[in-house]
């Protein structure tokens, strides 16, 4: 009776995601990693969020789109990271949902940068280049330093592997935020960042779109095979009757 009680609490807490690390992470392997994979996650999410914010704030009083678009992009960083976080406490339901409400917002955060761009072309606004690359270039080392701290995680986990991917990608959304700075101070260029920002703007459109019909589409596997597996028992328990 006793031993039976201890094998409960030992499964208990990990839930779905047991079988989740057994499946991907090549059995007991993941367990080893979970701790410092967690710590890893959340400090990585923590100061990707937290500069995103600054990015967004950089980009509206500096007034400028490129910059508005790469925190868009760290946003997508932000929801890869938070999705491997997630992964290793709650089930894949939770995670799938948190997928298309982040996909949907990233769509949100695209059309809104385009549409900027669009009713800027014609006149661009005068932007304050130098402390706008400021920020740039500090985000571009955020990217840097959260790429180096993902590698001393599980990189053999698939959230983990793609959160690290979404990071670098990002390193590619500063570099063009920086040559947009670099245009607009030393050459007052201002339509380079309206360009920049619509080149960032379409790849968060296209992560988000990905995102948003990936997770619908497991969101609706996953209820079609709640439902099947509820018929399977009921029509087994008829037949026990």
């Amino acid at each position: 009776m006793s031993s039976c009680s201890n094998t409960h609490k030992h499964s208990h807490p990990h839930g779905d995601n047991h079988d989740h690390d057994h499946s991907h992470d090549h059995g007991g392997h993941g367990h080893s990693h979970v701790p410092n994979d967690k710590r890893i996650l959340l400090i990585s999410f923590v100061i990707i969020t937290g500069y995103m914010f600054i990015e967004f704030a950089g980009g509206w009083y500096f007034k400028s789109l490129a910059l508005l678009a790469d925190a868009g992009h760290m946003a997508n960083d932000s929801l890869a990271l938070f999705l491997a976080f997630v992964a290793l406490y709650f089930s894949t339901k939770v995670q799938m949902w948190a997928a298309l409400l982040n996909g949907l917002s990233l769509i949100v955060i695209a059309v809104y940068v385009l549409i900027e761009a669009i009713n800027r072309w014609g006149n661009p606004p005068e932007m304050l280049a130098l402390p706008m690359l400021g920020v740039a270039i500090i985000g571009l080392l955020v990217n840097i330093g959260v790429a180096w701290l993902i590698l001393k995680s599980d990189q053999e986990n698939l959230n983990i592997r793609s959160a690290y991917l979404h990071v670098l990608a990002d390193l590619l959304g500063s570099v063009v935020a920086i040559i947009a700075g670099l245009a607009a101070w030393l050459l007052n260029w201002l339509w380079v960042d309206i360009v920049a920002s619509v080149i960032l703007s379409i790849f968060i459109l296209r992560s988000g779109i990905m995102v948003t019909k990936a997770s619908f589409l497991r969101i609706k596997n996953a209820n079609s095979d709640d439902d099947n597996h509820d018929n399977h028992n009921h029509d087994h328990s008829d037949h026990k009757h």
